[in-house]
């Protein structure tokens, strides 16, 4: 593996690539108030050993890429494509493959709009054709089920928990991936326990990840369905039965909308990429991707 750090549109982006850099090229784009790093390593393996080059990176506001004020700095959706389409840039990739999770299957959604040429195909794991809002009727989720009300009273509570030391940085990680998680496997204390001890560590600005949701808030269009079925792109969509934030429904949708799209429905699985499922997530995105092969 091989960390950079690349300038695009203004700011810095820590990145990091596994794999050749000769071999079929795959970015991964991570959700809101999560790393790069919350890609499982035992998926960026597998995907290593079927011959990817895989790139991960912090958007902007996590990790070691450039944090903001965002009173003073209002971004949106578009912003954070943007940033993506700066690593296919500082990677040399003229097009790629491009997988997102939750915000980042929303980000891979605006690329594939916006900047077709850049996606070779796209994998758009437990996320939405939504721009969702809590402040509007039924959470801005129009026909679409909203989150779990026990999820969110549940997520609600940890986010009003003490969060200033760094054992209560750690264990607010702990608690809020724990409620994502669904029934399929028992939640991995440990595996977490050192996922948000990197997290916390690494993170000059730790509490600047909040600042995703309101970036969503204010993004446009509120519903891509009309836009996504006018694509022509090789399609997997990912999604879990029993995901509370983004029920599986919004995962249905998306795979509704996108002409000829695949729908591989994880059954058991919460708001997250249980390790029982990465062999079959895998098997899927590889197949796709060589149909796909220029």
């Amino acid at each position: 593996m091989s960390e950079r750090i690349l300038k695009a549109n203004g700011i810095t982006l820590w990145t990091e690539s596994f794999g050749n850099p000769n071999g079929v090229p795959l970015l991964l784009i991570m959700g809101a108030s999560a790393q790069g790093l919350y890609w499982p390593d035992g998926l960026v393996r597998r995907l290593m050993d079927r011959g990817r080059f895989v790139i991960r990176y912090d958007n902007r506001d996590t990790g070691q890429s450039t944090c903001f004020d965002f009173a003073q700095n209002p971004y949106t959706l578009d912003d954070l494509t943007l940033d993506a389409v700066g690593v296919l840039d500082g990677y040399g990739l003229e097009s790629a493959h491009v997988a997102g999770a939750s915000m980042g299957g929303m980000i891979v959604q605006q690329l594939a709009i916006n900047h077709r040429p850049r996606l070779q195909s796209a994998t758009i794991i437990m996320s939405t054709p939504l721009v969702t809002n809590p402040d509007e009727p039924n959470m801005g989720c129009a026909d679409l089920p909203p989150p779990d009300p026990a999820w969110l009273a549940k997520t609600l509570g940890i986010i009003a928990s003490p969060s200033e030391t760094r054992e209560q940085k750690i264990q607010l990680r702990i608690d809020t991936f724990r409620q994502m998680a669904g029934s399929i496997e028992p939640f991995d204390e440990a595996q977490q326990r050192d996922i948000a001890t990197r997290e916390v560590d690494r993170a000059p600005n730790f509490l600047a990840m909040n600042n995703h949701t309101p970036a969503i808030m204010a993004s446009s269009p509120k519903d891509r369905r009309p836009l996504l079925a006018n694509l022509d792109i090789p399609a997997l969509v990912v999604h879990g039965t029993e995901d509370p934030i983004l029920p599986y429904p919004h995962g249905e949708a998306v795979a509704d909308a996108i002409p000829g799209a695949e729908l591989l429905t994880l059954e058991g699985a919460g708001h997250d990429m249980p390790d029982c499922y990465l062999n079959e997530m895998v098997a899927r995105m590889v197949a796709m991707q060589d149909a796909a092969a220029p």
